[in-house]
């Protein structure tokens, strides 16, 4: 090869080269106009909701066609800039979320999906579980001073009688994380993870809603066995949580066949203004629900959970936080035991600021409507 063809070949590659590097630098140019014209002169700005993809959507189409601006917003300010952005890139300047999400891989698939938003759920406030502690006896160093639990003495009313509940059980009430507390109930809790605790925990409010629900004359089971005192005998680990509870469940349904609706009781460790709303004046924790996708009954169990929080959305307003999904990773477990019946899911409710009367409420509320769902089927299936 001659010196000319050489050296003409050496030039053709840094010509390429350099119409490569000013495009990348033009895309990254106009990447950036796009994302500074979003930003607003005050810092302020990044305060609060913002758009959602799909308003983002109708607001681009309703730059051509002005008949859509009635289905928008229209208190919220805009910048095309910002919708244009968020709608190429699924990245949202308000939410420094959507930039972890893009950018490190399998977080998308380990954090909760939703499937049904309840008002003000979205993205910034998706569920939040709390690492145990380091040494669940930690309590047993709490000072003499502590209030006295409340215990749950709510029992089914007196005219109530064996002849009114349905004869099986048909609800089966069972607590993964049987520890989970509240700061209220635990004044010596400085911290999310110490809001556990052996006897002042979600087990409580599972009772109530058993005793509720019997009230309503459905037999319900409520699991009496300690899945958190399970796990220290045999030295498996928290994160084994829904494997000794599997094995509890399996045998509880075994045993009851006549079992039709399957609930997990939790609380989330999102904090107050998240998981409490008010109605009538008075304050209610709010509930979600979880479903896992790693099994066949996810559509069945998903169903199931829509028609409670439909129910709630018209009797208590609010109450909902919504329905999320969990995928099967590394990360998450994914089944949560809801492959064991098709109507198997896990009930948060409330969060770590939550107080007892509010709890108490809000599972009034959930009997209330659970109770609805139960009679209004067993009239469509005797027709």
């Amino acid at each position: 090869m001659s010196k000319a063809k050489f050296y003409k070949g050496l030039k053709s590659m840094f010509r390429f080269a350099a119409k490569s590097t000013l495009t990348i630098i033009a895309i990254f140019c106009l990447t950036s106009a796009i994302a500074f014209s979003s930003i607003k002169v005050s810092f302020l700005s990044f305060i609060g909701n913002d758009f959602s993809r799909t308003e983002s959507f109708f607001y681009l189409m309703s730059l051509e066609n002005h008949s859509l601006t009635s289905v928008l917003d229209t208190q919220k300010e805009s910048s095309l800039g910002e919708v244009a952005l968020e709608f190429m890139t699924n990245i949202n300047l308000t939410d420094m979320k959507t930039f972890l999400i893009t950018e490190i891989p399998g977080l998308r698939a380990v954090t909760p999906q939703i499937l049904i938003a309840g008002k003000g759920t979205d993205f910034t406030n998706l569920p939040i579980e709390s690492p145990p502690p380091e040494n669940f006896d930690y309590w047993e160093e709490e000072g003499e001073d502590q209030p006295e639990q409340h215990k749950d003495d709510t029992k089914p009313q007196q005219d109530k009688t064996e002849e009114n509940l349905t004869k099986d059980y048909k609800v089966y009430i069972y607590h993964t994380h049987t520890y989970e507390s509240f700061f209220p109930m635990l004044p010596n809790a400085k911290v999310a993870n110490e809001t556990f605790h052996k006897e002042k925990n979600i087990t409580l409010f599972g009772n109530r809603l058993g005793n509720k629900l019997k009230e309503k004359g459905i037999n319900t089971l409520v699991e009496k066995k300690d899945i958190q005192a399970l796990l220290n005998e045999r030295n498996m680990q928290y994160g084994q949580s829904y494997v000794a509870s599997r094995e509890v469940a399996v045998e509880a349904l075994n045993q009851n066949k006549g079992i039709d609706f399957v609930f997990d009781i939790h609380r989330d460790a999102a904090r107050k203004d998240t998981t409490t709303t008010e109605i009538n004046g008075k304050s209610y924790a709010k509930v979600m629900f979880i479903i896992g996708t790693g099994h066949d009954h996810f559509d069945k169990n998903f169903a199931f959970a829509n028609e409670i929080h439909q129910l709630l959305e018209k009797k208590y307003p609010t109450v909902s936080r919504g329905a999320f999904k969990k995928q099967k990773t590394m990360g998450s477990n994914g089944v949560y035991n809801q492959d064991l019946a098709e109507k198997s899911i896990i009930i948060e409710i409330g969060g770590i600021d939550n107080t007892e009367e509010e709890l108490n409420r809000t599972v009034d509320a959930l009997a209330d409507v659970i109770g609805e769902y139960y009679w209004d089927e067993a009239k469509e299936v005797s027709k």
